[in-house]
């Protein structure tokens, strides 16, 4: 489940449920439009991950990708809340490394 909110300046996206291979794809349509459709109103982007129940190397790919279109626009990317499924799967794959977490 997607939805998302833009409040002074910050585009917030809110994932729940599961982020798989049968989900990812229309995920990554959905965000991307956002992205791209918004970009002139927000300059940070939140991707709020409280209700993420599982998360695979699948949801790794989708954050990888809308965090390069992100940079590639100038856009500051911040990861907020993370479930402990997400908070477990966003350590091991590093992405705490390039993406800071904000609660």
């Amino acid at each position: 489940m997607l939805n998302y909110d833009l409040h002074k300046g910050t585009l917030t996206v809110t994932l729940a449920g599961d982020i798989d291979h049968a989900s990812a794809p229309g995920m990554r349509v959905f965000m991307d439009n956002l992205i791209k459709k918004e970009c002139s109103v927000y300059n940070r982007f939140v991707l709020d991950m409280s209700g993420i129940t599982f998360m695979d190397s699948t949801a790794v790919g989708l954050i990888m990708g809308r965090y390069k279109l992100l940079k590639s626009l100038g856009k500051a990317v911040h990861f907020r809340e993370p479930s402990q499924v997400a908070d477990k799967v966003l350590k091991v794959s590093g992405l705490y490394t390039i993406i800071d977490r904000i609660d």
